[in-house]
């Protein structure tokens, strides 16, 4: 995340008034550069990735620079084994499981080193739900989208029992779709906590609100389910909310806390999230 500074000046009735308008700089000082370390495994043979970058000034419109520290690794604490992530460069630490590494209801932790400083977090593997289908259609009109043209529906329900969280990546032509509006999170079928639905389909907004426009004949889709952890579903929503902090009543942003944790120096704080989750995906469909 980047450190964010942000300005709020109430003069709306001074507008009105006033023939010229003055000019303020304000020293906002040197940022923090903060240590951000995403990971976010799970339990299929797929390359599994670690990113170790520094956080950037919020007005600040470069890149993030990636980090090369000593260890990146992943602990299975049932059987004390320590799976060692490879640097391949730009911040990327990457480790290709064989069949059945990384096991539902295992805790796991994340371990990286670099110099005297160990970061440290730890988290428990889900079990992922089930998707039955993964349809696309041409409609007049869709519910939270509007509009017409071809959308897709995933058919897909929660897993039974209470408190199973999601996260909804959704992929257009390959490429996951990253604007802030894609963020799609879920506990149990619903968006929010007070839902009744355990163990049913996904409500509408989640299992048809997922793009912003209508597909074009010949793009592909396809979408990614994870089942995360409740303090990753915390952390989606915190992002969410800063995301889309704007306008009249929007508040003063700020980092969204980590759970990872430098161990010989507690008050130095870093940025990011670590998160075991088990992931199921749809099929690749073509829009016809």
């Amino acid at each position: 995340m980047k450190n964010i500074f942000n300005i709020f000046i109430l003069a709306l009735s001074a507008v009105s008034l006033a023939s010229c308008e003055d000019s303020i700089d304000l020293d906002l000082g040197a940022p923090v550069e903060q240590l951000v370390i995403d990971a976010v495994i799970d339990q299929t043979t797929d390359t599994q990735f670690v990113h170790i970058t520094k956080s950037i000034a919020y007005l600040n419109n470069g890149n993030y620079t990636g980090v090369q520290v000593d260890t990146v690794g992943i602990l299975d604490t049932s059987s004390n084994t320590f799976h060692n992530f490879t640097y391949k460069g730009n911040g990327w630490y990457y480790f290709v499981p064989a069949p059945n590494t990384f096991n539902f209801g295992n805790a796991y932790q994340l371990i990286v080193r670099d110099g005297a400083d160990t970061y440290f977090s730890q988290s428990t593997l889900n079990s992922p739900t089930t998707v039955d289908s993964f349809t696309s259609d041409f409609s007049n009109f869709i519910p939270f989208n509007g509009g017409e043209g071809n959308f897709v529906t995933l058919w897909s329900k929660d897993k039974p029992g209470k408190g199973d969280y999601y996260w909804f990546k959704l992929y257009r032509n390959d490429s996951i779709q990253l604007s802030k509006s894609d963020i799609r999170v879920a506990i149990d079928n619903s968006t929010t906590p007070g839902g009744n639905g355990d163990g049913d389909l996904f409500i509408i907004p989640i299992r048809q609100n997922f793009t912003n426009r209508p597909y074009k004949s010949g793009e592909t889709a396809r979408v990614e389910i994870l089942s995360i952890t409740a303090e990753m579903y915390l952390y989606l929503n915190l992002i969410n909310t800063q995301l889309n902090n704007e306008g009249l009543f929007a508040v003063p942003p700020s980092n969204v806390p980590s759970n990872i944790v430098c161990i010989n120096n507690q008050d130095k704080k870093l940025l990011g999230f670590f998160c075991m989750a088990g992931k199921v995906s749809t099929p690749k469909i073509t829009i016809p």
